[in-house]
């Protein structure tokens, strides 16, 4: 099973990519570098890199036992009860706090329990992205019902 995953990555990666150069450009817009496909062919090309590094690397070995199913399924129900919270803080906290916590959620759940790592992870990654969309790039995001 763990090797059919990567090919079915590289088939959704080329899929995606496809469907990316079905992006209409507006006749101004099709000599500059960056435009309307730029991220998206961005995230397929990254995508399917991913893909054949995972495709080509050897199987892992397995030295302690695997994971149970249960334990899967509730990881799995944890991260997605993550990422609902996050999508109901937003309103109420902004996007870039309730970023943070989404990260700090998903580290904890993946194990991490350094408080160093849990705190200047999470808010460096939401530190660099409020600083590239809000600071660089000037694009006005709504700071949450807590701080208008």
């Amino acid at each position: 099973m763990r090797r059919l995953v990567p090919p079915g990555l590289a088939a959704v990666a080329v899929g995606y990519l496809w469907q990316t150069f079905a992006i209409p450009l507006d006749p101004w817009s099709t000599a500059d570098p960056i435009n309307a496909r730029t991220l998206p062919l961005t995230y397929g090309v990254t995508l399917l890199a991913i893909a054949v590094g995972l495709t080509l690397r050897p199987p892992p070995v397995d030295v302690d036992s695997p994971p149970t199913t249960r334990k899967r399924w509730r990881e799995l129900a944890s991260h997605a009860a993550a990422i609902i919270g996050f999508g109901v803080l937003i309103p109420w906290a902004g996007l870039w706090i309730s970023l943070a916590a989404l990260l700090v959620a998903g580290l904890l759940i993946a194990g991490e329990r350094r408080p160093s790592v849990l705190a200047i992870a999470p808010l460096a990654i939401a530190g660099v992205a409020w600083l590239l969309i809000a600071v660089a790039l000037d694009v006005y995001i709504d700071p949450g019902r807590w701080f208008s």
